[in-house]
Formats: structure tokens, sequence, C-alpha cells
């Protein structure tokens, strides 16, 4: 059981890492690095990183949500005030999968911004978890 629980964090460790540090990466970046390109070219380049970057973040979402229940449901002794910041984390996070999904749709002029939503809520997230972390150890 304890290489089960191991590997379960490993798995929510990595695929956080994949999804966030992806979309950091692009927005803060590749963007600004493509912005002085032409049009025309700024739009292949983006469309070609957004079917790059698709299957990681398929498989990057489902990684948070196997992971994530699997280690919620083995924890005991749970607060009301631990269940608040997990319930705040857990609507942040879906707001990072549909707008991370929806960055990597083709010809996406709204791009920048869903990333830069993902950027906030994906940092809020991890701010929460250590909140949560804290929570445990009292």
């Amino acid at each position: 059981m304890p290489a089960l629980n191991i590997f379960m964090r490993f798995l929510h460790i990595i695929s956080a890492i994949t999804l966030l540090g992806g979309a950091l990466a692009w927005r803060f970046a590749v963007i600004p690095a493509t912005a002085a390109l032409a049009s025309e070219t700024r739009d292949k380049v983006g469309n070609a990183i957004a079917a790059a970057w698709r299957p990681f973040v398929i498989f990057a979402i489902a990684g948070l949500l196997i992971s994530g229940t699997y280690n919620f449901l083995n924890k005991t002794g749970l607060t009301p005030a631990y269940h608040a910041v997990f319930g705040m984390k857990i609507l942040l996070a879906l707001h990072v999968f549909a707008a991370v999904y929806l960055a990597g749709r083709p010809d996406n002029a709204k791009r920048a911004r869903q990333l830069t939503g993902v950027a906030i809520s994906g940092t809020a997230i991890v701010i929460l978890s250590a909140v949560l972390r804290w929570l445990l150890t009292r």
C-alpha cells in the first residue's frame, strides 16, 4: 500500500507540474516571443503548439483527477476547515481544466487571456495546497 500512495502522490505532483508549468511557459515565454512574428506565422506557431500540447493536457487532467480522488479518499480526520479550503481548491482546479483545454483549441483568439487565468488560478491552487498541508499537521 505505501508504494501505491507514493505513486499517486507522484502522479498528482507531476501532472500539476505539467499542466501549470506548460501553461506558464506558453503564456509568459512563447506568446511574448512570437509577438514579433507576422500574424499568419504567429497563428500557425500557436496552433502547432496547441496540437502538440493537447495530449499532455488530457493526460495531466486525467492524472490529477485519478490521483486527487485517491489521495482525498485516503485521508482521515478531516476538519470542516479542511473541507472548505479543499472545496475552493476543487473549484479553481475545474477552472484550470476548462481554461487550459480551451487554450489548446486551434485558432483561439483568447488564448493569452485563458492562459493568464490558468496562471492565476494555478498559483492560488498551489497556495491552497500549502494551507491544506498545514491544516493536516495541526
